[in-house]
């Protein structure tokens, strides 16, 4: 099949037939490369292009070939340079030479023997080949035909010199003696100044499938005439002239009347046998008497009558081919090798399709060579021409009608309940999809046992065969669930008769998470320890600490629900809770030593056994210390001496002390030192609101900034400037709170008391002796001085 395509530059005649090319699967030539190619050798040889007897001897010496669509000049891919400038600027008058001309030609036509082509340039339709199958003449405005050369962005010129080019290149090829740049007067013609690529191309296709659909058409009437002539009288005696005086281009019958190794010979009703090459009827050879149905090509050939089976075969197959377009009926045929984009198609008689690999299978293929080989039925998508490479066919299609049919039918005649086959056809996370015969079903990973399913894997292997239930069938969704486990029965329907809660039972560890673990108490029952279940002491973060898949363990039952399918389990219930007998263990007043396991700003936690945790506040650490953070006082994994302060077995708390282990120096301290008495300290800090004095027992009190001086009028900020941390400081007890633990001292007091304890000596001495040697109003006046 042939293509031609031509017309001015600038046209989009290379890029429309390039894609025309990939659209029906064909080879895509331009004539234009062959002119660029010789014009491009030639002027890297120095050739001079007005001598154009050395042109022609110079171009007869290269090699012109066409792989993949790519010009190769003397074995080198020249089709990159082939639109530089320079070329551009001489390819005219190269290819205006007339012998150039033929030499191209001819090398074009040679290449057309072998394969089918979309070509496109100049003169395709006019000299290189007038006898094309289809012709198309592509035209443009200069103004377009510039606009889009500029835009191609290969030239180096401005768009007014490529006009100027194109302008004078145009006039040059329209006055060629040969080849000259003409429409044939049978091509389409198409001004693709307004159209897109894509609309020219659908131009372009609607015409070849309008050409090819018609001939096929009138081929077909032409055959029902024929068969519908006459009564059966008429028809026999047609068939016998038609035996006995054969026309050449006719399906004839002919009978075998030898079989070799070579050759299977008939009687066709000449005046010899024709004969057939063995390889025609693909190793299924006839027996002598047989008849074959064969196509007369010549009467009179080298060897006797020239015959085809092949070509009879195409010719009837074509016809049923062309019917099942029609009747949008399906046709066999073999899927026979793997082609760029999908498949080929034998459909018999010498017609190959393509099938498209996305129209091959009702999956996705994974090997493309798993197909090869295979005989189906198939769809006729598209049907362009005669040729055998523009059948396009579809096996997906066909293959999701049968299953629809087979899914109906399973619908119809499947029942809940009921047993059915299917092999395993591939795994997810949640199941296995289980081919019923075309169309599949899902067995649940929750369906596969009445115990638990870690992987689905461990239970059906992919391509086993297996028979299962069926328990749900939803037509309208199309949807069916298939089941392995209700082949036997549901083992809670006994749950009751065999446990009951607060049994102690030995199971097996088949799954852990974040919450808990699940024990498998027999096949199909399984229970949950809760990670609060697991320990009476220990504050347990994740399950695989205690236990690991596969364990078996004991447990106890805390309850369950049959309808749920639930077991609650307990591992710490099978062991004495300690807190029962914690307070005989550890009363209060009990010596203990522990180690610190852990530090808070409230307090330490020190362990006094496993899983048995007592709490030390910052506030029992020490008598007299103000523990601001245990952890200037503690450190992590230190041993330490306390007593128990308290103990709480409901609540699983205990409570211990060291500042206990010895006597409160608060009560010692409260003894000595009541309200009124007085004291000499050191100052043991200064701030805002106060001083703080140490007393003995290390006690501290503080000086409110009330009480730091006796003159009311001096302000607290300059009173205390005359104190230092460290300095001896007497002052006055105004009150001690043991149970706070607070000591209030004041100065003002102190020297009040000192005053008063003057005044009650002098006042004694003068009892004593002379009354008038001192009086109240002399020690008053002294005073002020």
């Amino acid at each position: 099949m042939i293509i031609a395509m031509d017309g001015p530059a600038g046209t989009g005649k290379s890029t429309i037939a390039s894609i025309i090319a990939k659209k029906l699967n064909v080879t895509y030539l331009n004539s234009g490369s062959f002119y660029r190619a010789l014009t491009l050798s030639l002027l890297e040889a120095g050739v001079n292009l007005s001598d154009e007897e050395a042109v022609i001897s110079f171009c007869r010496k290269q090699k012109l070939e066409y792989e993949k669509s790519r010009l190769v000049l003397n074995g080198t891919d020249v089709e990159d340079r082939l639109h530089d400038d320079i070329v551009s600027k001489n390819v005219a008058q190269v290819s205006a030479i007339v012998p150039v001309r033929h030499l191209v030609n001819e090398r074009m036509q040679e290449i057309t023997k072998s394969l089918d082509i979309v070509c496109e340039g100049r003169d395709m339709t006019t000299v290189v080949f007038p006898n094309a199958d289809y012709k198309f003449y592509l035209d443009a405005s200069l103004d377009v035909q510039a606009q889009r050369r500029f835009d191609q962005g290969v030239s180096n010129m401005t768009l007014e010199e490529i006009k100027e080019a194109i302008r004078k290149r145009d006039e040059i090829d329209r006055n060629k003696a040969e080849g000259a740049l003409k429409r044939a007067p049978d091509a389409v013609y198409i001004d693709t100044s307004r159209l897109t690529i894509d609309n020219v191309c659908e131009i372009i296709l609607n015409q070849i499938h309008r050409k090819g659909f018609t001939m096929e058409e009138m081929e077909v009437e032409k055959e029902e005439t024929q068969n519908s002539k006459g009564n059966f009288q008429t028809q026999l005696e047609e068939s016998l002239n038609n035996f006995s005086n054969p026309e050449e281009g006719q399906i004839i019958e002919g009978i075998v009347i030898q079989v070799t190794d070579e050759y299977v010979f008939l009687d066709v009703g000449c005046k010899s046998e024709g004969r057939l090459p063995v390889t025609e009827f693909a190793g299924d050879l006839p027996n002598v008497g047989d008849k074959v149905q064969v196509f007369l090509v010549k009467k009179f050939g080298r060897n006797g009558p020239e015959v085809s089976k092949t070509k009879a075969d195409a010719k009837r197959m074509w016809k049923d081919v062309s019917q099942s377009f029609k009747d949008k009926a399906p046709v066999s045929g073999t899927i026979s090798k793997i082609v760029k984009g999908g498949y080929e198609v034998n459909l018999g008689g010498d017609i190959h399709a393509f099938l498209p690999i996305s129209q091959s299978d009702s999956q996705k293929v994974e090997k493309p060579e798993a197909l090869l080989g295979i005989k189906s039925q198939f769809y006729i998508e598209r049907l362009y021409s005669e040729n055998k490479a523009n059948v396009v066919v579809n096996r997906r299609k066909y293959l999701e009608e049968q299953i629809d049919e087979k899914r109906d039918a399973f619908f119809e005649n499947v029942k809940i309940g009921d047993t059915v086959k299917g092999t395993v056809k591939s795994f997810t996370s949640f199941g296995a999809f289980i081919d019923l015969g075309g169309f599949d079903g899902l067995l649940h990973i929750n369906d596969m046992s009445w115990g638990h399913v870690a992987r689905p894997k461990d239970f059906v292997k992919k391509g086993q065969e297996i028979e299962l239930k069926v328990i749900r069938l939803d037509p309208a969704e199309k949807r069916i669930n298939l089941s392995l486990k209700h082949f036997t029965e549901d083992p809670w329907i006994h749950f009751e008769e065999k446990f009951h809660v607060n049994d102690i039972v030995k199971g097996k560890v088949t799954k852990l998470t974040d919450f808990g673990a699940f024990i498998e108490l027999e096949e199909g029952i399984e229970g949950l320890v809760h990670i609060s279940e697991f320990s009476w002491t220990k504050k347990i973060n994740k399950p695989s600490d205690m236990v690991s898949i596969g364990d078996e363990v004991e447990c106890m039952i805390l309850g369950y629900d049959i309808q749920a399918g639930r077991v609650s389990l307990g591992i710490k219930q099978v062991t004495a809770n300690p807190w029962e007998s914690i307070s005989e263990k550890y009363p209060v007043g009990t010596k203990v030593t522990g180690k610190v396991v852990k530090l808070t700003n409230a307090g330490a936690f020190i362990s006094l056994e496993d899983g048995i945790d007592a709490f030390l506040h910052a506030d029992d650490i020490s008598w007299t210390k103000k523990v601001k953070h245990p952890g200037s006082e503690l450190a992590v994994d230190q041993e330490v001496n306390a007593v128990v302060i308290a103990c709480d077995a409901e609540n699983h708390r205990i409570k211990v002390g060291i500042k206990q282990l010895t006597d409160n120096p608060w009560v010692q301290f409260a003894e000595e030192y009541k309200p009124g008495s007085t004291l000499e300290g050191e100052i043991a800090s200064i701030t805002e609101f106060g001083v703080f004095v140490k007393a003995p027992n290390g006690i501290e009190g503080l000086v409110n900034k009330s009480n730091l001086c006796d003159d009311r009028e001096t302000p607290y900020e300059e009173a205390v400037k005359k104190y230092n941390v460290g300095d001896k400081i007497n002052v006055f007890v105004v009150d001690v709170n043991t149970e706070k633990e607070k000591v209030s001292l004041s100065v003002r007091e102190f020297k009040r008391k000192q005053q008063r304890d003057e005044i009650s000596q002098y006042m004694s001495t003068s009892n004593n002796e002379d009354d008038g040697a001192y009086t109240l109003g002399d020690f008053l006046k002294n005073q002020k001085n």
